[in-house]
């Protein structure tokens, strides 16, 4: 049986021999009722503290799930941030290799082309060397045929004189 303060202040006692005092009776009632009232009130009040406080627990509980789900957003981010950056380093990395193949190759081969015209150089030297040295041996033996023909004309000139 739920009893309300106005209730209590209304309620009437039948009257006996030897009964309480009325006036005492009803002092006790107001005392009851008074105090009825202050713990419903308080009880309205730690409700409503408890409304309040259930409302703000829905809202720190939303936030903390938006907070769990922007962490686990960050982290899956993160993760495909970082895979990313991995295969762009290991695509880097090849392209970066096939350009030093690329580079070592054209260097070989530019050295073969080099010594291949150096030793095409080498050969024209020679040759031209040779060359040279006939076309000198030739003008030595011209200068000697010459200067045999100026002793043998001296020597032609010297008999007739």
């Amino acid at each position: 049986m739920k009893l309300t303060p106005q209730e209590i202040l209304t309620q009437q006692f039948g009257v006996k021999i030897k009964g309480y005092d009325k006036e005492e009776v009803k002092n006790f009632l107001v005392q009851v009722a008074e105090t009825l009232e202050n713990e419903i009130q308080e009880r309205e009040k730690l409700k409503k503290k408890l409304e309040k406080t259930t409302e703000n627990l829905a809202k720190f509980e939303k936030r903390e799930d938006i907070l769990r789900d922007t962490l686990v957003s960050a982290q899956k981010f993160s993760a495909e941030i970082k895979t990313n950056s991995q295969k762009e380093s290991e695509l880097i990395i090849k392209e970066a290799e096939m350009k030093a193949e690329e580079i070592i190759k054209s260097a070989i081969d530019r050295q073969k082309d080099l010594k291949e015209e150096i030793r095409s150089l080498k050969f024209k030297r020679r040759e031209i060397e040779n060359d040279l040295v006939n076309m000198l041996n030739s003008l030595k033996e011209l200068i000697e045929s010459y200067q045999k023909e100026d002793e043998e004309f001296e020597k032609v000139e010297y008999l007739n004189r």
